[in-house]
């Protein structure tokens, strides 16, 4: 199997550097653009035998364009959700460190998880990776090619996990709006083909 990890395009507060997390936000005009080339790339360029999303609009409205696209259909999971972010979603990073300096100045400079008010612990969000890895691998046969419309930081999580990255290690990966990371999970260990690439939103 393939797996081709998306994520969705723009939205306000990723240009406002607002924490999202499971707050659901909308695609700004910009994120509907890039969402709009990344569907007719993965049209031309890619063969996609089964799609699923995140059910925030952001990713499914991202899915959806895709599907069209590519004529098939956008299955939602609640697995492939952001990270939940607890207290801090809505903040900017400058609110964070405003009203939050310590947890600021250790949430920057820790090397391995460290704990939010209320977020989704990184063992939470892996547990739900993984059981929704192991519904495709049941689902799907091998040389599939599965497209999941998802976010940063549940994207990073999936990557680290599949490499073989310690639960609480924090992801070294960036994910870009609209971007596409495919891994290889045919053969007897993960493979990285593509990491986080953007070239369609260039013309390129």
């Amino acid at each position: 199997m393939y797996l081709l990890l998306i994520r969705h395009g723009e939205t306000d507060w990723n240009t406002e550097r607002r924490i999202q997390g499971n707050t659901d936000t909308p695609l700004n005009a910009t994120g509907l653009a890039q969402a709009e080339r990344l569907a007719a790339r993965l049209a031309a360029d890619t063969k996609i035998d089964a799609l699923y999303t995140s059910p925030l609009a952001r990713a499914r409205v991202t899915a959806d364009m895709i599907a069209q696209k590519c004529g098939i259909t956008a299955t939602q999971d609640d697995r492939l959700k952001e990270k939940s972010l607890g207290d801090l979603e809505g903040l900017t990073l400058a609110e964070f460190e405003q009203h939050y300096p310590d947890l600021h100045r250790g949430w920057l400079n820790s090397v391995e998880h460290f704990p939010l008010p209320n977020e989704e612990t990184p063992a939470q969000l892996r547990e739900r990776i993984e059981t929704f890895l192991a519904d495709l691998r049941a689902r799907h046969l091998n040389g599939t090619r599965v497209g999941v419309v998802s976010h940063g930081g549940t994207i990073g999580m999936f990557v680290s996990m599949l490499i073989g990255l310690e639960t609480n290690q924090r992801s070294p990966f960036w994910f870009d709006n609209a971007s596409i990371t495919v891994v290889d999970l045919s053969g007897s260990r993960p493979r990285i083909r593509l990491l986080n690439d953007t070239c369609h939103l260039n013309g390129k």
